[in-house]
């Protein structure tokens, strides 16, 4: 019996040319469940706000992990610049240079 083109059992002919076997992508479910639970409302107030709150209290009290994380979420990450007084042409090297070390 001869197999029809979309038919499973078919590996060769199971999608057409071009045609994804996974059009819709990979779903995120435990991103979802999660969303799902900390959405959940106890006490006038949701799971993530309760979490929130509580990171700005431990930040204000000093810990110093909750406050990166506060000033990285609110102001973003910053970034370090490093300044240097002198500035001097790179050398390259070539295969047979005898200078290898140099101190001044």
């Amino acid at each position: 019996m001869p197999f029809k083109p979309g038919k499973s059992g078919n590996p060769a002919t199971q999608f057409k040319k071009g045609q994804s076997g996974n059009p819709k992508g990979r779903k995120n479910a435990a991103k979802d469940i999660l969303n799902k639970i900390l959405d959940t409302e106890i006490e006038d107030r949701t799971k993530r706000e309760q979490i929130l709150n509580t990171l700005v209290n431990m930040a204000s009290r000093g810990n110093l992990h909750a406050i990166r994380e506060v000033l990285d979420r609110t102001e973003g990450k910053s970034t370090e610049h490093i300044i240097t007084e002198d500035i001097a042409p790179i050398r390259i090297l070539e295969f047979g240079d005898e200078v290898i070390d140099e101190k001044e």
